[in-house]
């Protein structure tokens, strides 16, 4: 924002004079205003829904409404709207109060030059983050053209680094038989090739030129171990920053079964007729552009059928096919037809409405619920009775990318413990204390850093313990942030200001250093643990990390293999190609990897088709639910059978009741954890020979 441009501000303010002080002050600056002083909340809603703005003044309280509802309803609308609070009195105090409530900084009373200089800074940092926005709309807007002339051609195209795919389009899966581009991913390339031509192929890659294209004959076979004959070219390229190789491959025969393979994929979901989740993507990647550019902004509904795999196993697959058809006709019965509406997953429908208007998309969402809570649906001469779980989000300026924009109207579906209900994300600052009280993401971001540099976190240690009677020693590292006031804040409390504030290797690399150190002093002691340590995403794509901490290894002179590194399922999948990458390095250091939280996903079982970890520690929902659901119990017992079937350990957390015990050792998982078996330690000391399970 140029100096020329003038200030859109909103101001609470009592007095009137003092509003326009507020304007005097900026002028006199040189900086004009288009200023508008907050009458009521209802006044407040519609003029933020008018136009964007640029920052708010804000007393603690004038004309009935108040600085902490004005920041909620900035947070429920997710604007990026920066709000300064102005004190009535000159006790520093007032500022601690000011940042708890979420105020981006707070002007004593009457200290207008520092008041100024606020301003000054908020609007830098804010036209900062409308660039940064920009230009990530511009960088995703090439990437996005550049993927749909990939995707779209007719031509087999992929991209191959060190023998391996890293990318194919629709054309090359469809030419080799295979359903979805994602199944090449760790395939090497040469296994595409018929076994007479594979020493030819090898000659032929031998002969690549790095600054020319070349082209040459082979056979192919695809997924049937069908011949096709085909012309290779291969040419130098990038993708994804990384170079690579291009290859394009060109049936030397046309058959109407070719063409067939390579038609592009309809938007349209064949089961329900509505559109497919592939389709709904694409318009919600436009639509967060859209509104990172404060061009529009929309609602997504996120719509779960309630207990859909009992329907599924009392009607039978064909029968619940029926039941969803009929409930995809009652959902688009209510939706008017400019919104548009998904089948997503197996039991999720998703809907996009443009605009901001919370008030009718929650009107809409219960239309929607109370329509098929009362339909009733037919298959096969039963009835069935459907509910649905509704969450809802907004999509504004500050919703980063579509996996955001989904995950909150999934969060907030996931919040209704009792199904049928609708519930719209709302975004809490963490709270600290036994009071409870809110604290701001600035005042969170300034606690971790002084934490990095003062060498503050502490670690916690909680026991891992075998079910079948192995003799290891085993201890899951937690890390905890303490605060001022003697509490031990969580990672879900800070890890995302520590994100906003780029602090996140930062924070790996302590955990990782802080943990091989204690590790080495316990084994000096003659112990023998083995530790698991949780690793945050930014790792996956950290080129020095392994490196590094395998030089930490050797100076503490511990075996590779008294380590195990943790990532989180969600991490893993939204990162699948980094995260690959990343445990194939751990394995060639003989280092073990373990994913966390595992079971949560939509398709959990597709990861692993993609990288290969020793562990799979499942989340700790599925201990609370075995006990006393008989279905639960089942899945997890199939869960584990198919993750040892695939040659991986077993594990769960958050195993909470000795109840539990039992259907956990019918399940043949490997290891357990839990405050039951013990809570977090503040060192690695614990009697595993005491477990007698």
């Amino acid at each position: 924002m140029s100096n020329k441009e003038p200030i859109r501000l909103l101001i609470l303010e009592q007095s009137l004079n003092r509003a326009e002080e507020l304007i005097v002050l900026l002028r006199s600056a040189g900086r004009a205003t288009r200023a508008h002083q907050i009458g009521s909340d209802a006044d407040f809603l519609e003029k933020i829904s008018e136009q964007p703005w640029d920052l708010i003044l804000a007393a603690n309280e004038a004309n009935g409404f108040t600085i902490q509802s004005v920041i909620s309803q900035l947070q429920m609308l997710d604007k990026d709207i920066p709000v300064i609070m102005l004190a009535d009195n000159r006790d520093p105090g007032s500022i601690t109060q000011g940042l708890k409530m979420g105020a981006i900084d707070v002007a004593l009373d009457d200290d207008d030059e520092r008041l100024l200089l606020l301003i000054q800074r908020e609007l830098k940092n804010l036209e900062t983050r409308r660039q940064k926005r920009r230009a990530e709309v511009e960088l995703k807007e090439t990437d996005r053209r550049n993927n749909l002339l990939l995707d779209s051609s007719t031509t087999a195209i992929a991209y191959v680094h060190e023998g391996m795919h890293i990318y194919t389009n629709q054309a090359y899966a469809n030419l080799f038989g295979y359903e979805d581009p994602d199944e090449y991913a760790g395939i090497p390339i040469i296994d595409l090739i018929t076994k007479e031509d594979q020493g030819k192929f090898k000659t032929f890659l031998k002969s690549l030129d790095r600054d020319e294209t070349q082209e040459a004959e082979f056979g192919c076979v695809d997924n049937e171990g069908a011949t096709i004959l085909t012309k290779l070219t291969m040419s130098p390229a990038t993708y994804d920053s990384e170079s690579c190789t291009q290859a394009i491959f060109k049936p030397l025969v046309d058959s109407s079964e070719l063409e067939d393979r390579i038609k592009e994929i309809s938007s349209q979901d064949l089961l329900t007729g509505l559109f497919n989740r592939q389709y709904f993507i694409e318009v919600l990647d436009q639509a967060v552009d859209n509104a990172n550019q404060g061009k529009q902004s929309s609602i997504i509904f996120y719509m779960v059928i309630d207990h859909f795999p009992r329907i599924r196993s009392d009607a039978g697959i064909s029968n619940a096919d029926l039941v969803l058809g009929d409930l995809a006709s009652v959902i688009r019965g209510k939706v008017p037809d400019d919104h548009l509406i998904a089948r997503f997953g197996d039991d999720v429908f998703t809907l996009l409405i443009e605009g901001n208007d919370k008030a009718a998309a929650e009107e809409l969402a219960e239309t929607i619920r109370t329509t098929a809570e009362e339909h009733m649906f037919e298959a096969s001469g039963k009835n069935y009775q459907v509910t649905l779980s509704i969450g809802l989000s907004m999509i504004a300026e500050n919703t980063s990318t579509v996996e955001q924009a989904i995950s909150r109207a999934y969060q907030a579906s996931d919040s209704i413990e009792e199904g049928n209900a609708i519930a719209f994300y709302e975004p809490k600052n963490p709270t600290l204390g036994e009071g409870g009280q809110s604290i701001s993401t600035d005042t969170l971001q300034a606690l971790v850093s002084h934490a990095l540099d003062e060498d503050q976190f502490k670690l916690n240690f909680q026991p891992i313990i075998s079910l079948h009677g192995e003799d290891e020693e085993q201890f899951e590292v937690l890390l905890r942030l303490p605060d001022a006031e003697g509490n031990d804040l969580r990672p879900a409390e800070f890890m995302g200001p520590a994100e906003d504030a780029g602090l996140l290797q930062k924070i790996d690399r302590w955990v990782v250093f802080n943990a091989i150190k204690q590790l080495a002093k316990q084994r000096e002691g003659g112990g023998k643990a083995r530790l698991f340590i949780n690793v945050s995403h930014k790792i996956l794509t950290d080129e020095e990390f392994l490196p590094w901490m395998s030089v930490s290894l050797k100076a503490s002179r511990l075996a590779s293999d008294s380590i195990v590194f943790q990532l989180h399922e969600n991490d893993a999948t939204s990162y699948i190609k980094q995260a690959a990458k990343f445990t194939k390095g751990l394995q060639e250091l003989h280092i073990k990897s373990s994913i966390n939280h595992f079971g949560c996903s939509l398709n959990p079982f597709n990861l692993l088709k993609h990288l290969t970890p020793d562990i799979v520690k499942l989340d700790g929902s599925f201990a609370n639910e075995i006990e006393k659901n008989e279905e639960k119990r089942e899945e997890l017992i199939e869960i584990v059978r198919s993750l040892q079937a695939s040659g991986v350990l077993t594990a769960i957390s958050g195993v909470e009741d000795p109840s539990t015990l039992p259907a956990l050792f019918m399940t043949g998982i490997n290891y357990i954890q839990g405050n039951y078996i013990s809570e977090p330690l503040d060192d690695i000391d614990y009697d595993f020979s005491s477990e007698g399970l």
